[in-house]
């Protein structure tokens, strides 16, 4: 992982989550006519934090065109553009802006902000721009994974929307996906979500600290707990998941309670 301006766009997703409100026509427009793929699909590794913040750093990074004065990119000591740093960064090669134009027959001094759209979409014809979004999405799903709080946050939109959705509005063959109006079907966890947050929540549960790695504590029983219940319009979703002990888990039952803010620390501090 190179992590070139990761956590810029950990900042910005995580500031969306904490405040939605803002942002809801765009987040309306993130998921709109995908929820079936998106939110009902069980257990996919492309999760749906991977996605929405794939959403997040594209958004921002068509912004950012809007703000580049070719006059500085002419007069700099580093005279490229910011996905030219980024894909160097990232080692993904690629000739560049002023290549692109030489190609392409245009002055520096003729270009626009149209040319430089043009730029970035040949980047996405070629795939250079993709494999640099992929790598981007995964380093701030990286840092974010762990932050239980937040993935509740998106859970939580996500549920409102999934709450929403009735099986007549799903195509024929998609239908099964859910139970009922709002519910979707329950289905096994699989083995590599199962040790993702085994090993994220450091074997411990995610309520109340009971250590359940079998190592201080023989009550060992590791439950997979939905933080939003399925009956609620939680989703089968690796972000939707921590860890609980039996007693945890039985006294949830299906009442929706905040997930913990509890963490382990690495080592104790003197101050």
């Amino acid at each position: 992982m190179e992590f070139f301006e990761t956590y810029y766009y950990a900042n910005i997703v995580h500031n969306v989550l904490n405040d939605t409100m803002p942002y809801l026509r765009n987040l309306n427009s993130w998921h709109e006519g995908r929820e079936a793929w998106l939110f009902l699909r069980p257990f996919p590794k492309w999760s749906v934090l991977h996605d929405f913040a794939q959403y997040i750093i594209e958004d921002l990074i068509y912004e950012r065109l809007q703000e580049v004065s070719l006059e500085a990119i002419e007069n700099s000591r580093w005279p490229s553009l910011w996905i030219d740093q980024a894909l160097a960064h990232h080692q993904i090669e690629t000739p560049g802006f002023r290549a692109w134009l030489k190609q392409e027959k245009i002055d520096l001094a003729d270009a626009s902000q149209d040319v430089i759209h043009d730029y970035h979409n040949e980047l996405r014809l070629t795939g250079e721009f993709d494999t640099l979004l992929t790598q981007l999405t995964n380093e701030v799903f990286y840092l974010l994974f762990g932050n239980r709080a937040l993935l509740a946050k998106l859970n939580s939109y996500v549920s409102g929307v999934v709450d929403s959705l009735t099986r007549n509005d799903l195509a024929i063959e998609e239908r099964h996906l859910l139970r009922k109006d709002g519910i979707p079907t329950r289905t096994h966890v699989p083995e590599w979500a199962r040790r993702a947050i085994y090993f994220r929540d450091r074997g411990m549960c995610a309520s109340c600290n009971t250590d359940l790695t079998g190592v201080i504590s023989i009550n060992k029983a590791e439950h997979y707990d939905h933080m939003f219940p399925l009956a609620a319009g939680g989703i089968n979703d690796i972000t939707n998941l921590q860890l609980l002990c039996a007693s945890c888990n039985l006294k949830k039952g299906r009442r929706m309670l905040p997930t913990s803010t509890n963490y382990q620390s690495w080592y104790a501090s003197d101050a």
